[in-house]
């Protein structure tokens, strides 16, 4: 791997990071839903585009669309985890507390009701 990969992949990482960031700010203060991950999703991309806009007036460096897409793509991968991993779960586990599942243990329901 060389340097310039390495410096090409940090565009993936700090956006996945920054969305990371986002979520779990959200999920200690009880606010983390579906609409706001969508929104912490897009807001990670926005700034990744503002970053671009930035560059291009920083002598030296300079706009590319690959780098944009390289951010979209840190923050996607990231974001269909958090979907895929945690809000399917908690539908799941919601479904259960709503059909009134004997086998729900007290820490899920205190998870679904943001105890």
């Amino acid at each position: 791997m060389t340097v310039n990969t390495l410096f090409e992949s940090m565009h993936f990482i700090e956006f996945a990071i920054l969305y990371i960031l986002l979520i779990w700010a959200l999920k200690v203060n009880n606010k983390l839903t579906e609409l706001f991950s969508c929104l912490a999703a897009g807001f990670a991309m926005l700034y990744g585009l503002i970053d671009e806009i930035h560059q291009y007036y920083v002598p030296g460096r300079s706009f590319t669309f690959n780098d944009l897409v390289k951010d979209g793509v840190g923050v996607a991968v990231v974001f269909l985890g958090v979907h895929v991993g945690y809000f399917k779960k908690f539908r799941k586990l919601r479904g259960k507390e709503q059909a009134g599942d004997p086998d729900l243990t007290m820490a899920q329901v205190g998870e679904i009701r943001g105890d």
